[in-house]
């Protein structure tokens, strides 16, 4: 039972990683961005030592931490909102 659990619960993270990286490649679409502008963008704002393969490790990956998506939604003009469901 508990090896059902884990699998289902990895199963999920796997689909709410591929959810999250086609959701920040389409804002990057959107923006006019790539991935190195991103990284260059993000270097100069908030003196990050990041490039294009280290963003997109971590997207592929789900590693993505909190405040680094809130820095990407901020470089692209965008706003992060917590609403009640």
């Amino acid at each position: 039972m508990t090896d059902n659990r884990e699998e289902l619960a990895k199963e999920l993270d796997q689909k709410d990683t591929e959810k999250l990286k086609r959701k920040v490649k389409a804002l990057l679409a959107e923006s006019g961005y790539t991935l190195e502008k991103l990284a260059t963008e993000l270097n100069e704002r908030y003196y990050a030592k990041e490039s294009r393969a280290n963003l997109s490790g971590k997207l592929s990956r789900g590693s993505l931490r909190h405040i680094e998506m809130l820095h990407i939604l901020d470089v692209l003009g965008f706003d992060f909102e917590i609403k009640p469901r």
